[in-house]
């Protein structure tokens, strides 16, 4: 008789990698299936990433990690320093995950799957050598792999990353810096001696192949924003990064997690952290699944996921949109005038909405309910809890004139802080 595993992770990255964590921790049979191969890469990680991943213990022993760097954008007419960031070895940090599920009670299959079936006995997937397994949940974690087939799919204009190493001035300091030019913008991360990592995002169609665009922009940006030359050196990596957002298909027993669900905009900078919030928001889906089965709970599953995917990407999108639209210097060169109207014309964010409770599907103790939330100018798609603090409950007190020393009271030292929390809820980041 086959063996039915509780859950499957097709794909090891950082959605896959901790989704696979957390169920091997909540005692399931979790079988994660990757091919373990990666080119080599480097990326940016989030400083509340960075702080999520290590209050885990999940970087306990990573040696992959540069930073913080200190991020300065050329976007505007004087560079802005306002932001800094890590910098990772993605293959590095990928197999550091994956071992971390290992390590948890995951069983590690170095390959490739893909769905085969669905039905009542549970989701078959077929390896690429020919085996089959069969579990009661898949979570698809495959990134862009996952989108091959699909209808439907709502897509930016056809988008590369074309990256690669780059010899630098060994005195140069370290940091990233992010500059666009006619073809696109580059991200040029310098955190070692006499090496800087560059990702150069552009039109799928060039006019030269890859090497001459990847070493033409690179010579654009060092003289846009007066920076020491750079000389291309090694092997380039090119990958798709057009932001594409599939339909939802409602099936909760195969779950698309990270970019499988929604690839979002590089543009908006939120890449590793969207992959593991995805891991975190298909646990909550699966664990409310066990603890309190039926109807009620699939229909809320459902439209937590749906409403997570659109407004999460449809944000990002616009995020995206709205730096190309603030480029001035280029405004009429083809690649920017394709992405100033992508995903809508719609505001980035809506005027007059102001401060309002609404309610939504949460996460609340680690299961799904619907709750009150607030939502505010900065994040329009509502906030839960400032900290452990309900939201709308906090911000209805205020309104209230309620004193300040009763919100102490009652919620703790850290209602002290509610009136910062919502003034810096009261305006738009961008």
């Amino acid at each position: 008789m086959t063996q039915t595993h509780d859950l499957i992770v097709l794909g090891g990255g950082p959605a896959g990698a901790v989704a696979a964590w957390l169920a091997a921790r909540d005692g399931l049979d979790i079988v994660l299936i990757d091919p373990c191969t990666a080119e080599d890469r480097i990326e940016g990680m989030s400083p509340r990433l960075h702080r999520w991943l290590d209050g885990q213990g999940l970087l306990a022993g990573f040696a992959g990690l540069v930073g913080p760097l200190s991020r300065i954008s050329h976007w505007a007419a004087q560079p802005t320093n306002g932001n800094a960031e890590w910098i990772v070895h993605r293959p590095a940090l990928d197999t550091h995950l994956r071992q971390a599920a290992v390590a948890a009670g995951a069983r590690l299959i170095p390959g490739t799957a893909r769905v085969e079936a669905t039905g009542p006995e549970g989701v078959t997937i077929h390896l690429d050598g020919g085996a089959r397994l069969t579990a009661r949940q898949v979570f698809d974690a495959r990134g862009r792999k996952a989108h091959a087939g699909i209808r439907d799919m709502r897509r930016a204009p056809a988008t590369l990353s074309i990256s690669g190493w780059a010899a630098a001035d060994r005195a140069a300091p370290r940091g990233v810096r992010v500059v666009p030019i006619a073809q696109g913008w580059l991200w040029i991360a310098q955190g070692w001696p006499g090496r800087a990592w560059v990702q150069f995002v552009t039109d799928a169609q060039g006019d030269a192949p890859p090497g001459a665009r990847f070493a033409a922009a690179i010579a654009a940006a060092t003289e846009t924003a007066s920076l020491p030359a750079l000389q291309p050196e090694g092997p380039l990596v090119i990958r798709d990064c057009a932001p594409a957002l599939p339909p939802f298909t409602g099936d909760l027993a195969v779950l698309a997690i990270g970019d499988a669900a929604a690839a979002g905009d590089p543009l908006s900078g939120h890449g590793q952290f969207w992959a593991v919030s995805g891991a975190l928001s298909a646990t909550a889906v699966r664990r409310s699944l066990a603890a309190r089965p039926g109807p009620e709970t699939e229909a809320l599953a459902r439209r937590f996921l749906a409403d997570r995917l659109t407004e999460t990407f449809l944000h990002q999108a616009r995020v995206g949109r709205e730096f190309a639209r603030q480029v001035a210097d280029h405004a009429d060169a083809p690649f920017w005038v394709r992405r100033r109207d992508f995903p809508d014309d719609l505001p980035l964010h809506p005027q007059g909405n102001g401060f309002r409770i609404d309610r939504a599907v949460v996460v609340a103790d680690n299961l799904l309910e619907e709750r009150e939330i607030l939502r505010t100018p900065a994040t329009p798609a509502g906030i839960a809890w400032f900290g452990t603090i309900p939201a709308a409950e906090a911000w209805r007190a205020l309104q209230d004139r309620v004193p300040l020393p009763d919100l102490v009271a009652r919620w703790g030292k850290a209602a002290e802080h509610l009136p910062d929390f919502l003034m810096q809820e009261a305006a738009p980041p961008y």
